[in-house]
Protein backbone atom coordinates (compact mmCIF):
# COMPACT_ATOMS: atom_id res chain seq x y z
CA UNK A 1 0.00 0.00 0.00
CA UNK A 2 1.74 3.40 -1.03
CA UNK A 3 0.96 6.69 0.10
CA UNK A 4 -0.05 9.11 -2.71
CA UNK A 5 -1.20 12.82 -2.83
CA UNK A 6 -3.78 13.71 -4.79
CA UNK A 7 -4.74 17.08 -5.90
CA UNK A 8 -8.04 18.90 -7.04
CA UNK A 9 -8.98 22.13 -8.82
CA UNK A 10 -11.94 23.57 -9.76
CA UNK A 11 -12.43 22.28 -12.80
CA UNK A 12 -15.96 20.18 -13.38
CA UNK A 13 -14.69 18.60 -16.26
CA UNK A 14 -13.20 15.14 -15.61
CA UNK A 15 -14.30 15.64 -12.08
CA UNK A 16 -16.70 12.82 -11.92
CA UNK A 17 -14.52 10.06 -13.36
CA UNK A 18 -11.38 11.78 -11.43
CA UNK A 19 -13.60 10.62 -8.40
CA UNK A 20 -14.64 6.88 -9.94
CA UNK A 21 -10.62 6.62 -10.25
CA UNK A 22 -9.90 7.47 -6.86
CA UNK A 23 -12.20 5.27 -5.07
CA UNK A 24 -10.78 2.72 -6.95
CA UNK A 25 -7.16 3.07 -5.95
CA UNK A 26 -8.35 3.80 -2.50
CA UNK A 27 -8.87 0.58 -1.90
CA UNK A 28 -5.03 -0.29 -2.52
CA UNK A 29 -3.15 2.77 -1.42
CA UNK A 30 -3.34 5.54 1.17
CA UNK A 31 -4.70 8.69 -0.23
CA UNK A 32 -4.57 12.41 0.68
CA UNK A 33 -6.59 14.88 -1.11
CA UNK A 34 -5.47 18.41 -1.33
CA UNK A 35 -8.00 20.56 -2.84
CA UNK A 36 -7.49 24.31 -4.10
CA UNK A 37 -10.31 26.81 -2.95
CA UNK A 38 -12.38 26.33 -6.44
CA UNK A 39 -12.61 22.39 -5.71
CA UNK A 40 -13.33 22.84 -2.45
CA UNK A 41 -16.61 24.89 -4.23
CA UNK A 42 -17.27 22.80 -7.29
CA UNK A 43 -17.61 19.48 -5.70
CA UNK A 44 -20.40 19.78 -3.51
CA UNK A 45 -21.95 21.62 -6.95
CA UNK A 46 -21.48 17.98 -8.60
CA UNK A 47 -22.93 15.84 -5.86
CA UNK A 48 -19.42 14.52 -4.79
CA UNK A 49 -18.71 15.82 -1.52
CA UNK A 50 -20.18 12.55 0.52
CA UNK A 51 -17.93 10.21 -1.52
CA UNK A 52 -14.62 12.08 -0.34
CA UNK A 53 -14.59 11.19 3.00
CA UNK A 54 -14.54 7.28 2.35
CA UNK A 55 -11.89 8.15 -0.20
CA UNK A 56 -10.04 10.00 2.33
CA UNK A 57 -11.49 8.60 6.09
CA UNK A 58 -8.78 10.92 7.90
CA UNK A 59 -5.68 9.87 9.98
CA UNK A 60 -2.21 10.67 8.80
CA UNK A 61 -1.33 10.62 4.86
CA UNK A 62 -5.59 9.81 4.84
CA UNK A 63 -6.53 13.16 4.99
CA UNK A 64 -8.46 15.82 3.35
CA UNK A 65 -6.32 19.06 2.81
CA UNK A 66 -8.16 22.81 2.08
CA UNK A 67 -6.43 25.40 0.78
CA UNK A 68 -9.64 27.21 2.62
CA UNK A 69 -8.12 25.74 5.38
CA UNK A 70 -4.64 25.86 5.10
CA UNK A 71 -3.39 28.21 3.34
CA UNK A 72 -2.20 28.54 -0.57
CA UNK A 73 1.14 28.31 1.16
CA UNK A 74 0.60 25.38 3.59
CA UNK A 75 3.68 23.74 5.29
CA UNK A 76 2.07 20.57 4.20
CA UNK A 77 3.19 20.61 0.81
CA UNK A 78 6.32 20.18 2.19
CA UNK A 79 5.66 16.65 2.11
CA UNK A 80 6.27 16.55 -1.42
CA UNK A 81 9.82 17.68 -1.00
CA UNK A 82 10.29 14.98 1.90
CA UNK A 83 9.17 12.78 -0.09
CA UNK A 84 6.03 11.31 2.01
CA UNK A 85 4.40 9.95 -0.82
CA UNK A 86 5.23 8.09 -3.67
CA UNK A 87 3.37 10.23 -6.33
CA UNK A 88 1.23 13.32 -7.08
CA UNK A 89 -1.90 13.12 -8.94
CA UNK A 90 -3.54 16.23 -10.25
CA UNK A 91 -6.86 15.30 -11.68
CA UNK A 92 -8.75 17.51 -12.97
CA UNK A 93 -6.31 20.34 -14.18
CA UNK A 94 -7.46 23.06 -14.70
CA UNK A 95 -6.23 25.21 -17.49
CA UNK A 96 -5.47 28.09 -15.29
CA UNK A 97 -3.44 25.35 -13.26
CA UNK A 98 -1.84 23.93 -16.23
CA UNK A 99 -0.87 27.88 -17.19
CA UNK A 100 0.67 28.51 -13.81
CA UNK A 101 2.80 25.61 -13.28
CA UNK A 102 4.57 25.76 -16.94
CA UNK A 103 5.30 29.86 -16.25
CA UNK A 104 6.72 28.77 -12.90
CA UNK A 105 4.05 30.15 -10.60
CA UNK A 106 2.87 28.64 -7.75
CA UNK A 107 0.38 30.54 -5.75
CA UNK A 108 -2.19 28.48 -5.15
CA UNK A 109 -2.40 25.07 -2.83
CA UNK A 110 -1.83 22.75 -6.10
CA UNK A 111 0.61 24.58 -7.37
CA UNK A 112 2.40 24.74 -4.46
CA UNK A 113 2.47 21.14 -4.09
CA UNK A 114 3.40 20.62 -7.83
CA UNK A 115 6.49 22.53 -7.41
CA UNK A 116 7.39 20.77 -3.73
CA UNK A 117 6.84 17.62 -5.68
CA UNK A 118 9.40 18.49 -8.80
CA UNK A 119 11.95 19.94 -6.25
CA UNK A 120 11.75 16.57 -4.20
CA UNK A 121 11.61 14.70 -7.38
CA UNK A 122 8.19 13.23 -6.67
CA UNK A 123 6.62 12.27 -9.79
CA UNK A 124 3.92 14.09 -11.02
CA UNK A 125 1.12 12.53 -12.63
CA UNK A 126 -1.39 14.98 -14.01
CA UNK A 127 -4.53 14.91 -16.38
CA UNK A 128 -5.33 18.29 -17.69
CA UNK A 129 -8.73 19.29 -18.82
CA UNK A 130 -8.00 21.02 -22.20
CA UNK A 131 -5.41 19.03 -24.05
CA UNK A 132 -7.55 17.84 -27.50
CA UNK A 133 -7.98 20.50 -30.22
CA UNK A 134 -11.07 21.55 -31.45
CA UNK A 135 -14.11 20.65 -29.31
CA UNK A 136 -14.70 18.73 -26.31
CA UNK A 137 -18.30 17.77 -24.89
CA UNK A 138 -18.48 18.34 -20.76
CA UNK A 139 -21.12 18.12 -18.10
CA UNK A 140 -22.57 21.19 -16.38
CA UNK A 141 -23.76 21.57 -12.78
CA UNK A 142 -27.25 22.16 -11.87
CA UNK A 143 -29.01 24.98 -13.67
CA UNK A 144 -32.44 26.06 -15.02
CA UNK A 145 -33.99 26.49 -18.34
CA UNK A 146 -35.88 29.13 -18.43
CA UNK A 147 -37.89 28.50 -21.62
CA UNK A 148 -39.23 25.12 -19.43
CA UNK A 149 -39.86 27.40 -16.39
CA UNK A 150 -43.59 28.15 -16.05
CA UNK A 151 -42.97 31.33 -13.33
CA UNK A 152 -45.07 29.46 -10.28
CA UNK A 153 -46.68 32.28 -7.75
CA UNK A 154 -44.83 29.77 -5.14
CA UNK A 155 -42.09 28.01 -6.98
CA UNK A 156 -41.45 24.48 -5.61
CA UNK A 157 -37.71 24.47 -5.80
CA UNK A 158 -36.83 27.81 -3.90
CA UNK A 159 -39.29 26.76 -1.11
CA UNK A 160 -37.77 23.18 -0.62
CA UNK A 161 -34.08 23.80 -1.30
CA UNK A 162 -32.30 22.93 1.67
CA UNK A 163 -29.14 25.22 0.92
CA UNK A 164 -31.45 28.53 0.07
CA UNK A 165 -29.09 28.15 -3.28
CA UNK A 166 -32.19 28.89 -5.46
CA UNK A 167 -33.44 32.85 -5.41
CA UNK A 168 -35.82 35.11 -7.45
CA UNK A 169 -34.59 36.75 -10.02
CA UNK A 170 -36.46 39.27 -12.46
CA UNK A 171 -39.38 37.04 -11.94
CA UNK A 172 -37.88 33.58 -12.32
CA UNK A 173 -35.67 31.37 -10.16
CA UNK A 174 -32.18 31.01 -10.28
CA UNK A 175 -29.66 28.77 -8.86
CA UNK A 176 -26.67 30.26 -6.91
CA UNK A 177 -24.16 27.83 -7.34
CA UNK A 178 -22.10 29.40 -4.61
CA UNK A 179 -25.12 27.80 -2.34
CA UNK A 180 -25.52 24.58 -4.13
CA UNK A 181 -24.22 21.80 -2.19
CA UNK A 182 -25.74 19.55 -4.81
CA UNK A 183 -28.56 17.72 -2.95
CA UNK A 184 -30.87 16.61 -6.08
CA UNK A 185 -34.33 18.08 -4.56
CA UNK A 186 -34.58 20.90 -7.47
CA UNK A 187 -34.06 18.43 -9.80
CA UNK A 188 -36.81 15.78 -8.14
CA UNK A 189 -39.60 18.40 -7.01
CA UNK A 190 -39.58 20.92 -9.98
CA UNK A 191 -43.09 19.62 -11.64
CA UNK A 192 -41.84 20.95 -15.14
CA UNK A 193 -38.42 19.26 -15.78
CA UNK A 194 -37.47 22.76 -15.38
CA UNK A 195 -33.91 21.90 -13.87
CA UNK A 196 -31.38 20.11 -14.99
CA UNK A 197 -27.86 18.33 -14.00
CA UNK A 198 -25.30 17.03 -16.10
CA UNK A 199 -26.26 18.96 -18.97
CA UNK A 200 -23.78 18.57 -22.04
CA UNK A 201 -22.03 21.34 -23.63
CA UNK A 202 -19.50 21.64 -25.96
CA UNK A 203 -16.33 23.65 -24.92
CA UNK A 204 -13.60 24.81 -27.94
CA UNK A 205 -10.40 24.41 -26.59
CA UNK A 206 -7.58 27.60 -27.17
CA UNK A 207 -4.18 27.60 -29.22
CA UNK A 208 -2.87 28.69 -25.42
CA UNK A 209 -4.24 25.58 -23.27
CA UNK A 210 -2.88 23.28 -26.15
CA UNK A 211 0.53 24.53 -26.18
CA UNK A 212 0.96 24.88 -22.78
CA UNK A 213 -0.10 20.92 -22.17
CA UNK A 214 2.53 20.41 -24.83
CA UNK A 215 4.89 22.80 -23.07
CA UNK A 216 4.28 20.26 -19.69
CA UNK A 217 4.66 16.99 -21.58
CA UNK A 218 8.19 18.32 -21.87
CA UNK A 219 8.86 19.37 -18.66
CA UNK A 220 11.26 16.81 -16.29
CA UNK A 221 9.45 14.56 -13.70
CA UNK A 222 5.83 15.24 -15.36
CA UNK A 223 3.56 12.27 -16.72
CA UNK A 224 0.52 13.81 -18.83
CA UNK A 225 -2.51 11.65 -19.23
CA UNK A 226 -5.30 11.62 -21.47
CA UNK A 227 -7.71 11.15 -18.83
CA UNK A 228 -8.28 9.55 -14.94
CA UNK A 229 -9.10 6.41 -16.63
CA UNK A 230 -5.22 6.28 -17.45
CA UNK A 231 -3.97 6.84 -14.22
CA UNK A 232 -3.90 3.67 -12.31
CA UNK A 233 -1.80 2.24 -15.06
CA UNK A 234 0.72 5.50 -14.82
CA UNK A 235 1.28 5.17 -10.93
CA UNK A 236 1.78 0.71 -11.36
CA UNK A 237 5.13 2.13 -13.33
CA UNK A 238 5.81 4.61 -10.97
CA UNK A 239 5.49 2.35 -8.09
CA UNK A 240 7.23 -0.92 -9.95
CA UNK A 241 10.17 1.49 -10.32
CA UNK A 242 12.91 3.03 -7.82
CA UNK A 243 11.37 4.73 -4.86
CA UNK A 244 9.98 8.62 -5.81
Amino acid sequence: MAKIGWGITGAGHLLAETFKTMEKLSKKHEISCFLSSSASRVIPIYGLSKKLPKICPGGYRREIISENDEGPSSPLTGRFLRRTYRALIVSPASSNTVAKVVTGISDTLITNAIAQAGKGRTPIVIVPTDQEPGETKTAMPYSIDRTLCEKCESCSVILLCPANAIVQSDGLPRINLSKCDGCNVCLMKCPYGAISFGQEVVATTRAIDLENVNKMRMMENFVVLAGPMDIPRALSKILGGRRG
